[in-house]
């Protein structure tokens, strides 16, 4: 079913979103692509130096993220997964729709939870991939509300 799977993280909840990717994949032989996004946006007045010096650090994060992930997956205990590392540059939704296009993805498995407030003052990357991605979208639910014993 699912053979090309973008799974893009930022750092928060990587164990929730790789145990939930590995359900996903089961037994399936698939190529994963482990997506972390630099946005790189600051506000128009900021010194270009800062801007470059803030990049850098948060290039230097994703790869540590990255790896971080990858280490979780243990993927030497999963030979039916491929797994590529993708640090990319730009606004976060936008680049991962990109991905998703470029590696015909059959789904994106990503985070989301944001509370209430946080989601009206800085938006939503996952609800703006939902509206713009050429596949299935699977959210992960990485606040722990839940209502439910079971």
């Amino acid at each position: 079913m699912y053979k090309n799977v973008i799974v893009p993280i930022m750092g928060n909840y990587i164990k929730e979103i790789a145990e939930s990717t590995l359900d996903l994949i089961d037994d399936r032989e698939v190529n994963l692509f482990i997506v972390y996004v630099v946005d790189g946006s600051v506000p128009f007045l900021t010194p270009k130096t800062i801007k470059e010096a803030m990049i850098k650090e948060l290039k230097e994060k994703g790869r540590v993220f990255l790896d971080e992930f990858e280490e979780i997956l243990e993927l030497e205990n999963h030979s039916n997964v491929k797994a590529k590392k993708l640090l990319l540059e730009g606004k976060p939704a936008e680049e991962i729709v990109k991905t998703a296009e470029k590696e015909c993805a059959d789904v994106i498995v990503m985070g989301t939870g944001k509370s209430i407030v946080d989601k009206h003052l800085l938006g939503s990357v996952s609800e703006e991939v939902i509206h713009f991605a050429p596949c299935t979208v699977h959210l992960v639910r990485t606040i722990s509300d839940k209502t439910c014993s079971y």
